[in-house]
């Protein structure tokens, strides 16, 4: 960045800025991958009309414009960009670009010295001219925040193949050289950029091709989307299989279809959107990433024809990655929990008891997760945490967000640094084994993950599909058998008209169907007649009790791709409590671990009808136990990589040594100001000497012009006028200046630590190393003696104007 910036947030902070600049994590300035690709867009789009010398929309060059930034839906719609014409799908983007931050070694430097990383931003004022009178206008005056120029900001931007087709030499030349003519025409981004500001030079390194190979070449094919056939059955092995194991449901032949699965650790480096509903100029996110946004990452990772037809066939199961709680994969908050109202932490399981002795409890609200429980532990529990991003879409023309081109919106994301648990299922033999190995990388994921949303890192272990057993697992049930089912993610199942249903009859039905036995709902009994206490594994009364917490949950999918909203679908709300009863048939085991596995209603594939059948929290009494934790934010994932501190002994690339002086200099110059005034007005004497007072203030302004000049300790000049000053005794001076004051300023202006030493500094905060202090001491020295001279020469004339003042009065 050539010049400060400012690339605003949408917010401020009241009294204090009307417009802060957007930071990342770490607290910092940085530029938004968003703002990047539209400035870097637009470059390549007055890059591609010159090379086409003004030709129409669908000439070769606009169109390398479409494939590596992907087309424009939502703008064709407003009719803001030309309609490509032909009616296909939208191009999906080519290049994937991150956000710039400051250099890692930079920000984990700043990290433990706060006052140096506040200089990274400063306050500006700004003011609103009347165009008639042209004078500020009044109650007009802001306070808008800049990033301090002069520094250099990174990223990384990725060139993906498309849709799975390879580029070719020359296409790939045709890229690499349209992108760095582009990058060669940026010149300034963010606000006030036509006044100055965001002024800055975009170098793209890396690339195989620059500018120079487009001379007198016309532009190359782009490559179409590559569609391979799809199968339309499963292999037959797994057919046959699958038809011995379904032959009877719920026996021992059912042990015959073996699943294999792999657990998912994702730590979102990132933040990102889980598309949940758009709410006026608001994309709200969901506080788990859905298994409809992980699956097709999962089968492009996998590369199977077979595992995509089991998809679609509900054999193959991506589960919603959910807050990881206790190293495991967070479930969804029972609705049958209760929290004593004042007392967040002391929970009460209504399955299995009700608060008593005048208790007054509210239900949880359901957007928790909870960890595996433990006998005599209170259910361990965590929140997803969101930030929100708020960017605009900026005309053309006007150069500045206005309503018809998109205006002004924001993203709420799940933070970075977040860590999700999921896991894939498929029947074993579907893919070659090792498969699991294959998911581990690095994914992008959720909405606007072209634009630097949605990176995350992904390890995939094999996973153990075994089940936690207790007294109420491992049972057969016949007739007359209960069962609680628990739901760890929206079920979706219909009636006997196909229509969607939110009913717990035809979740019964269907969950019925998936057992082999006729389950129904246990009829609700009065509140009196359910509230026998219970301790653990006994609930009582409420054990025969027809006890069910319930919710219609209700989900507004997105299509990124078309940019416009999928059909809502609707079901029961994740966390729903339900107690069913056999009505016919026997319940084993086997039948229950496969449904467990394989999940119940529509779209399972896609994370849907995930539910637990008799877990040990339904049966659970937590009256008694201690208070449970109050509601944990995600730490950061302690395996994070840092990088080094700048100190002394580490060779720093150049880019991180030019910030870290900028950042250093302006915090040294920032702690000056605040340290002098105190000095100059509790600590002269030290300063010039006791009895400066008694010097007449015409001769201690030639103080002025002689440190306004000052080069350092050894300055001629200053010398001179010291020996000149020594030369005439004390007694014989004019209103003599005293021997302690010109022996002050005399350690002041020829002694290199003697300024340091008044101001105080706390250097080991300003300073990445005593190396680095060293170097700012002794390029600020003339700067501080001139701060702290002028500053003393100040409070001397404030004190004598206010003694002139008293004495005045009291003569009055």
């Amino acid at each position: 960045m050539l010049s400060d910036w400012h690339l605003g947030s949408g917010a401020g902070r009241h009294g204090f800025v009307d417009r802060g600049v957007q930071r990342d994590d770490d607290g910092l300035p940085c530029v938004p991958a968003k703002t990047l690709v539209g400035v870097w867009r637009d470059a390549c789009e007055t890059a591609a009309r010159a090379l086409d010398d003004g030709g129409t929309e669908s000439s070769g060059w606009r169109m390398w414009v479409e494939f590596l930034f992907g087309d424009q839906p939502a703008l064709q719609e407003r009719g803001v960009v030309p309609d490509a014409g032909a009616l296909r799908p939208p191009r999906p983007a080519a290049l994937h670009v991150d956000s710039l931050h400051y250099p890692p070694q930079v920000a984990a430097a700043l990290r433990s010295r706060p006052l140096l990383r506040a200089e990274a931003v400063f306050v500006k004022p700004g003011v609103v001219i009347d165009p008639v009178t042209g004078r500020a206008e009044d109650e007009l005056l802001r306070m808008e925040e800049m990033a301090r120029g002069g520094i250099d900001v990174t990223g990384r931007a990725e060139l993906t193949s498309a849709g799975g087709v390879e580029l070719t030499g020359e296409q790939l030349a045709c890229a690499a050289g349209l992108l760095d003519a582009g990058a060669r025409l940026v010149e300034a981004l963010g606000g006030r950029r036509r006044r100055g500001a965001g002024r800055c030079r975009l170098e793209v390194s890396g690339l195989p091709y620059d500018w120079q190979w487009l001379q007198g070449r016309s532009a190359a094919a782009v490559p179409e989307p590559a569609t391979g056939p799809v199968p339309t059955a499963l292999p037959e092995a797994y057919e046959i299989r699958r038809a011995r194991a379904g032959a009877e449901p719920g026996t021992e032949a059912g042990a015959e279809l073996a699943w294999e699965a792999a657990d998912l650790r994702l730590v979102l480096r990132r933040a990102l959107v889980a598309h949940e509903r758009t709410v006026g100029n608001t994309v709200r996110s969901t506080g788990r990433v859905p298994g409809r946004v992980l699956l097709p990452a999962v089968l492009e990772r996998l590369g199977s024809a077979e595992a995509a037809t089991a998809a679609r066939a509900g054999r193959l199961v991506v589960t919603d990655a959910t807050v990881e709680v206790a190293g495991q994969a967070g479930r969804a908050e029972p609705l049958a929990l209760t929290q004593a109202k004042g007392e967040p932490g002391r929970l009460f399981n209504g399955l299995q008891e009700r608060p008593g002795n005048g208790v007054v409890a509210e239900p949880v609200d359901g957007s928790g997760y909870v960890g595996p429980y433990r006998f005599g532990e209170p259910p361990q529990r965590a929140e997803c945490v969101f930030t929100q991003h708020t960017h605009n879409t900026v005309d053309d023309t006007l150069q500045r967000p206005v309503a018809e081109v998109g205006g002004l919106y924001t993203y709420q994301a799940i933070a970075a640094g977040t860590v999700l648990r999921a896991q894939v299922r498929l029947p074993a033999g579907l893919v070659p084994s090792g498969w699991q190995e294959r998911l581990s990388g690095t994914w992008r994921l959720g909405q606007a993950r072209k634009d630097g949303y949605g990176l995350c890192e992904v390890g995939a272990t094999a996973a153990d599909l075994g089940r936690t057993r207790s007294e109420h697992t491992g049972q057969r049930k016949g007739p007359g058998g209960r069962l609680r089912v628990w739901l760890l993610s929206d079920a979706l199942v219909v009636d006997e008209r196909l229509r969607p249903s939110s009913r717990v009859a035809d979740l019964a039905r269907v969950l019925g169907d998936a057992l082999g036995v006729v389950l129904a709902e246990v009829p609700p009994q009065a509140p009196a007649a359910a509230a026998g206490g219970g301790t653990e594994g006994e609930g009582g009364d409420a054990e025969r009790a027809g006890v069910r917490f319930s919710e219609v949950g209700r989900s507004d999918p997105w299509h990124a791709r078309w940019g416009l909203p999928r059909a809502s679908l609707l079901g029961l709300r994740a966390g729903s409590c339900l107690t069913l009863e056999v009505v016919s048939g026997t319940l084993t085991p086997q039948a229950v671990a496969r449904v467990e596995c394989e999940g119940v209603g529509l779209r399972r594939a896609e994370g849907f009808g995930q539910l637990a059948i008799d877990d040990p929290l339904l049966y659970a009494s937590l009256a008694d136990l201690a208070p449970a934790r109050t509601p944990a934010e995600c730490d950061p994932p302690t395996g994070v990589p840092t990088a080094p501190g700048g100190d002394d002994g580490e060779r720093l690339p150049d880019e991180a040594a030019s910030a870290l002086t900028v950042l250093e200099e302006a915090a040294w110059r920032a702690a000056m100001r605040r340290h002098s005034p105190v000095v100059a007005q509790a600590g002269r004497d030290e300063v010039l000497g006791t009895g400066h007072h008694t010097v007449r203030s015409s001769q201690l302004a030639g103080l002025l012009p002689l440190v306004s000049r000052l080069g350092g300790p050894d300055d001629e000049a200053a010398r001179a006028w010291l020996e000149r000053l020594r030369r005439v005794p004390g007694e014989r001076r004019r209103r003599p200046w005293p021997d302690t004051v010109v022996e002050a300023v005399t350690a002041l202006l020829c002694e290199p630590g003697r300024v340091w030493e008044l101001l105080g500094l706390p250097e080991q905060e300003l300073a990445t190393g005593p190396a680095r202090a060293g170097a700012l001491r002794e390029r600020l020295w003339a700067v501080a003696v001139r701060t702290l001279v002028e500053d003393c020469l100040t409070a001397l004339r404030r004190d004598e104007t206010a003694r002139r003042t008293d004495t005045a009065s009291r003569r009055a």
